[in-house]
């Protein structure tokens, strides 16, 4: 059983279960309505508020759904077929990447609609079908990092509700403490723009701004957002790797 086989094996479960996409659809879908409306007269950068907003519920999308991915493994262990493929000759990042191509693949479907309801509200990719191309890429790496990390905690706490709890107490934060909803320069004290600055997400979320808001592409940005997050995502596969070995 390899990682396409444990990625099928996911995807057939998930259609299965609707639910599940729909629950982690609607409340990234609400947000972007809900901030596009309030703030309709606000503009930052010359562009619209929805096209300003849009690449910080992308990535919140990808938090909320790959952030609590890891609470699948509960289910598997419960039925028995975590255990059945621990000890069948998959190798262990195959586990791993198997579960990672399974929240890329629902995120992706969450991030096609979001573009949809956004291309609705007048929202263009300023740098056209490359600005799309590397988007994609990008928001694929943050979803390899958030995933392996959410299935790395899976493995070491015992708890489905510690773990539920655990990712909705980063989740928020590492949200808000970020460019999505303003940029750097208005947020309010310095402490505040310190602590912007330190979270990677930040990083992903004005690259993301710059792909669909600006006519060029600003490589220096994007390169340090996608070689960020390509490490973090490295470092991440390992850690989840290994707790697996552990598990076992």
């Amino acid at each position: 059983m390899g990682a396409l086989n444990i990625f099928s094996r996911n995807i057939k479960w998930r259609f299965q279960n609707p639910v599940t996409i729909f629950m982690t659809l609607i409340q990234p879908l609400i947000w972007l309505v809900i901030f596009s409306t309030l703030f309709a007269n606000s503009s930052q950068g010359g562009a619209n508020y929805t096209a300003f907003v849009l690449p910080g519920i992308l990535i919140m999308d990808v938090l909320s759904g790959a952030g609590i991915s890891g609470i699948a493994t509960y289910s598997n262990k419960a039925g028995g077929s975590f255990y059945r493929m621990v000890i069948s000759p998959v190798k262990r990042g195959a586990i791993v990447l198997g579960h990672i191509l399974d929240v890329a693949a629902l995120a992706f479907m969450q991030v096609a609609a979001l573009g949809a309801i956004a291309f609705l509200m007048s929202v263009r990719m300023a740098t056209g079908l490359l600005g799309l191309l590397l988007s994609t890429i990008l928001l694929f790496c943050v979803v390899f990092f958030v995933a392996s990390i959410s299935y790395a905690l899976s493995m070491v706490i015992p708890d489905e509700n510690a773990f539920i709890a655990m990712a909705n107490t980063f989740i928020l934060p590492l949200f808000f403490l970020s460019t999505a909803l303003i940029a750097k320069a208005q947020a309010p004290p310095i402490v505040f723009r310190i602590i912007i600055s330190i979270n990677p997400f930040t990083y992903a979320i004005d690259s993301l701004r710059n792909l669909i808001n600006d006519s060029y592409v600003n490589w220096t940005e994007y390169g340090i957002a996608i070689g960020l997050f390509g490490a973090l995502g490295i470092i991440a596969f390992c850690i989840a790797k290994n707790a697996i070995k552990r598990e076992a």
